[in-house]
């Protein structure tokens, strides 16, 4: 028995009932269900945010001259930079439908409730101006957008079911009916919104939306510009990822680190001087292939699926994988809260990051010049391949293997139980 076949065994036997539990769970089941309702916005426009952030000279002039890098800016922001307004819509409805409850309602008590707990006003020239930050609709908002989902068409479904509902005669008509006998309800869940908002107010914090980035962040400012920092910082939004976390929040906090070490390595070049910080960019390289948790792994494992689920996952999700776009498979797969791959995603950060790092100290990575710069949407080997020569582009590639080693168990269990599944239906 090969050394796959007896994890793989290890897997099922103690994994697989655990997921099957969660799985059965209408809590994860309207989660799972909602996130992947979310998958046509991110499907939708991930094409564009390739194509638009190709570093090609004539390419990006032309964008330019005819003003389309604009108008597909506003198209990315109307889509994924404001994801968490879709997912707040899309869990309730599917968590509340599950619980035989209109989907509908719910869907838009909790959305009311999610903009009622952003701020309204943002500081101009001229002062306090009525605004939504689009920042709180994006990545710093899909947690509360989550939470909000969860707990809004939970209470809806808890009080609707204690008979608080208005009784209508017969004689008016359903659609009138069903509009108005949720009011009670309503009333007393944007009561419950009004005193959160109201107590949030009353800390340095002022919002729940900079609570909860602050409160997840702040670890993060007693990290170091050493690759076992970098490693470390991946490894937690990984782990936050699993959750459904965004981590942009996290490393854009980590930015000014990165800069610094970036800003030392190139005064370092031009002066003809050994890079201070070699290994930690080399290693940075290989923190996201494929997109947080190096799911770029699971990508390629996918290719040899069984299941039609998988088959066409992988249909779906290996070209924004190849440009580090894995919001598709996070939520599709779903890898989040998916006990199955849990582990990899934990784990394939610390292997690639070991990996990267004894390569560059082997002297892999001498020939990487720290002045060429290429955008996120590169693929991890090609960007390699630019920075540092063939001999970088060896180290990502080695990290890609890795990945695709590490996924393929846990892989191979979740495509045989869809393929079981299917079977079964």
């Amino acid at each position: 028995m090969s050394f796959f076949e007896k994890l793989q065994g290890f897997l099922e036997k103690f994994i697989g009932p655990i997921a099957q539990k969660l799985n059965e769970s209408d809590l994860i089941r309207g989660l799972s269900n909602g996130m992947m309702q979310t998958l046509p916005i991110t499907l939708g426009v991930s094409v564009f945010a390739i194509l638009v952030n190709l570093p090609i000279t004539f390419w990006q002039t032309f964008l330019q001259n005819t003003g389309l890098y604009a108008t597909t800016q506003e198209i990315l922001s109307a889509t994924m930079s404001m994801l968490a307004i879709y997912i707040v819509i899309s869990v309730a409805y599917s968590y509340t439908s599950i619980k035989k409850q209109s989907g509908l309602t719910a869907a838009i008590i909790s959305t009311g409730a999610f903009l009622c707990l952003m701020p309204q006003s943002v500081e101009g020239k001229d002062g306090a101006v009525s605004a939504l930050l689009g920042s709180y609709l994006g990545s710093n908002g899909i947690f509360v957008a989550i939470v909000t989902a969860l707990v809004i068409s939970s209470l809806y479904i808890w009080l609707m079911n204690k008979n608080l509902s208005i009784k209508l005669p017969d004689s008016v008509p359903p659609m009138v009916s069903q509009s108005l006998s949720p009011t009670f309800v309503s009333i007393i869940i944007f009561t419950i919104v009004l005193a959160v908002k109201y107590l949030f107010t009353l800390t340095s914090y002022g919002n729940i939306f900079d609570f909860v980035t602050e409160v997840i962040s702040r670890p993060v400012m007693h990290f170091g510009s050493s690759p076992w920092a970098l490693i470390a910082l991946y490894t937690f939004t990984n782990i936050l990822w699993f959750f459904g976390i965004h981590p942009s929040p996290i490393v854009n906090l980590y930015t000014p680190v990165l800069i610094a070490a970036i800003t030392a390595d190139v005064e370092a070049y031009m002066n003809a001087e050994a890079l201070p910080y070699l290994v930690f960019q080399v290693v940075f390289i290989c923190m996201n292939l494929g997109g947080n948790g190096n799911t770029i792994g699971l990508a390629v494992d996918m290719l040899f699926a069984k299941s039609e689920r998988f088959k066409t996952m992988s249909k779906l999700s290996i070209v924004p994988s190849i440009f580090n776009i894995n919001e598709p498979m996070v939520f599709g797969v779903p890898l989040m809260l998916n006990p199955i791959f849990f582990i990899p995603m934990a784990l394939t950060t610390p292997i690639t990051g070991i990996i990267s790092y004894v390569l560059c100290k082997i002297g892999l990575a001498a020939a990487f010049n720290p002045t060429i710069s290429v955008p996120w949407i590169m693929p991890g080997p090609i960007t390699g391949l630019l920075e540092g020569g063939i001999l970088t582009a060896l180290i990502v590639c080695a990290c890609v293997a890795a990945n695709v080693l590490l996924y393929f168990p846990f892989f191979r269990m979740a495509d045989k139980q869809a393929l079981r599944e299917e079977q079964a239906a």
